[in-house]
């Protein structure tokens, strides 16, 4: 029996799942701000109801970012503390390939063929990256695709250029996945571009992250870090 934890605190609306040999086994969400202390009591209950020991995990898989600062600290340094100890296997996922992977099931039910995700970037920036919902490889995970399609790495967009952005990469004919991010969909809430809410995200990030682990690309427990994808807003003063 494999078992995965997905864990995603990069967006204020966090969430935790559990993957079982390719199946969800339950699904659950982190408070806003409560993610330091849900975060151990609802893995808990998960590999519980599952009769699964934390120590027995086949994996973890964490997002990366970008994203909260804090949040993803979080997330990675608990995910850590239980790598080092049980000596699992630590994933870290793209913020951009897990609300792509998320965006998937609705492009599908859609026809959509292109989609866009976005994050946070720098100051007044945002990050955009482009997938194709067709092409993607063979096969299901969870009742998912395995893998979207990446067509355009993620970059930086200045915020009061995404709408004209997106249009230049899709020409008007795909949709933007958000994680759980309410200042970016105000950026689009008067622009004819529709935009989903992908959270929560747990699920695709386990089933990204045991991919990545079948892989070969389990990561450095020490030297893991998250991509928080701009500076942070509290820096040194200048010399």
């Amino acid at each position: 029996m494999r078992s995965i934890l997905g864990i995603d605190t990069a967006s204020p609306r966090g969430s935790i799942a559990l993957l079982i040999d390719g199946v969800s086994r339950g699904v659950a969400a982190l408070s806003p701000g409560g993610h330091s202390s849900g975060l151990a009591t609802l893995a808990a209950r998960l590999t519980a109801d599952a009769g699964i020991p934390l120590a027995s995990l086949a994996g973890i898989g964490v997002s990366e970012g970008p994203g909260s600062f804090t949040g993803l600290r979080i997330g990675l340094a608990w995910a850590k503390g239980i790598a080092v100890g049980a000596g699992t296997p630590l994933a870290l996922v793209s913020a951009h390939e897990g609300a792509a992977h998320a965006a998937l099931a609705g492009a599908a039910r859609e026809g959509a063929t292109l989609f866009v995700t976005v994050t946070p970037g720098e100051r007044k920036e945002v990050e955009v990256a482009l997938w194709g919902a067709a092409g993607a490889p063979h096969g299901t995970v969870a009742g998912l695709p395995v893998r979207p399609h990446r067509l355009h790495d993620p970059e930086s967009v200045p915020e009061d250029e995404l709408t004209a952005r997106i249009e230049s990469l899709t020409a008007g004919r795909a949709y933007v996945a958000l994680p759980a991010n309410d200042a970016i969909a105000a950026l689009l809430e008067d622009d004819a571009i529709p935009h989903r809410d992908v959270t929560p995200l747990a699920l695709s990030v386990a089933i990204l992250g045991d991919l990545i682990l079948r892989d070969g690309g389990a990561r450095d427990v020490v030297l893991a870090a998250p991509a928080y994808g701009r500076a942070p807003n509290a820096r040194k003063p200048s010399p």
